[in-house]
């Protein structure tokens, strides 16, 4: 394709010093000028919160801050649970009761968790800082309400070669991660001890400071690199080939979102530009510029028959943008949001670096509550059966009602 009017010639990537976080930014050559509603905040933090919602039901203490996003973890007789993982290695799986959090699951790894871990049955995948990848086999069918924390086992465990900053990707079969040095593929499938293969190196894809986690979507994986490009790669069993790289203005270190509808995926680079990429050939659907770096997760959501997008800036501003990448509504935080929102109902929840936890209307942007924690809260929340659980650096997960 040809060359992104907007870039600049590259720089050779130094992990010493590009991995750092950069807080400074400029705009370049880019130009906001062209969206006519970059400026619309429609959110007040000074709502009035609605009856009940967000009223804390119950919390867990874990020995060290939590910055991994949590992970849905789901039983053999149906019931769902709650992984968090933290700066130390912790995981606890934990179960709502009556009288708080308890726990299900406990363990510890060696290395820091810093990204979710990925769930496939019963197997938690979890990656470290460090470079290590940990497959740990829950035995959740032994699971009884009121019984002791249950003891997992390792599968098989394995190490990059250089550290993981991203989510891994759990297919059932095969194990994706996004190391530093490029993309790693493991054989995952267990059925017994038997199969000697499991944990074995699949496939290795070169790539220059992968910081972004990867979307896996019908056969292509999507990731952002430190070389300041997206990448579309046609995944197989056994190997993976390029089919697109669009060079974007700078790093691209958040996770692709694929959209449900229509043909198209939608990343962000830390000089504050959104954009939207055919899927099949790289070309651009259109551009949306933020006065600030974007390190949050966008995600989709469908209303009626519109596809609209979500995201947090380091300008505390959380955008909605609708299908052809123009402003819906903003709502202005206290700080920087660098975690991954997520939707129920007509609430879409995420936390802030100025130690809240907010639910807004998707629909406007009118906040429904504001909790206040004593640390920042930057991994993605999970929802189940309308009580939102998160963790933050000041240790603690807590459960809040919806």
């Amino acid at each position: 394709m040809s060359p992104n009017k907007h870039v600049k010639p590259l720089k050779p990537f130094d992990p010493k010093k590009d991995l750092a976080v950069n807080e400074s930014f400029s705009l370049r050559s880019l130009d906001s000028s062209s969206n006519t509603l970059s400026d619309l905040e429609s959110g007040d933090s000074s709502e009035e919160p609605r009856e009940g919602s967000g009223r804390e039901i119950g919390s867990f203490k874990t020995k060290a801050p939590i910055v991994a996003g949590l992970v849905r973890v789901q039983t053999p007789e149906g019931l769902t649970l709650v992984a968090a993982a933290n700066k130390t290695g912790e995981v606890h799986v934990l179960r709502s009761e009556a009288d708080g959090l308890k726990p299900v699951v406990q363990f510890k790894l060696t290395g820091s968790i810093i990204r979710r871990p990925a769930i496939a049955g019963d197997v938690l995948y979890c990656t470290t800082r460090e470079g290590n990848i940990y497959a740990v086999r829950l035995g959740l069918a032994a699971h009884r309400e009121g019984g002791a924390p249950l003891k997992p086992e390792v599968l098989w465990q394995g190490a990059a070669g250089s550290g993981i900053l991203t989510e891994p990707i759990a297919t059932g079969k095969i194990l994706i991660v996004a190391a530093l040095k490029g993309l790693n593929a493991y054989e995952a499938y267990y059925q017994d001890e038997s199969n000697k293969a499991i944990g074995k190196i699949l496939w290795q894809y070169a790539l220059s400071g992968t910081v972004s986690s990867p979307a896996l979507s019908s056969g292509v994986i999507y990731v952002g690199t430190e070389d300041r490009h997206l990448y579309a790669l046609n995944y197989g069993g056994s190997k993976v080939d390029m089919i697109w790289d669009y060079p974007a203005n700078e790093a691209v270190r958040v996770k692709p979102c694929i959209y449900q509808k229509g043909d198209s995926v939608t990343a962000a680079s830390i000089d504050g530009c959104v954009f939207s990429l055919h899927r099949e050939s790289g070309a651009v659907r259109w551009v949306f510029i933020v006065k600030a770096p974007v390190y949050s997760g966008i995600i989709s959501h469908l209303m009626g028959n519109e596809e609209y997008f979500f995201f947090g800036a380091d300008n505390g501003n959380f955008y909605c943008l609708n299908h052809a990448g123009k402003q819906v509504w903003a709502h202005k935080t206290g700080a920087k949001i660098r975690t991954q929102a997520l939707v129920e109902g007509n609430t879409i929840c995420f936390g802030a670096e100025d130690n809240h936890f907010y639910g807004l209307d998707v629909r406007t942007g009118k906040m429904i509550f504001k909790f206040s924690t004593d640390g920042n809260v930057n991994g993605e929340p999970v929802i189940v059966d309308g009580i939102a659980y998160f963790g933050s650096t000041d240790t603690f997960v807590r459960a809040l009602q919806l």
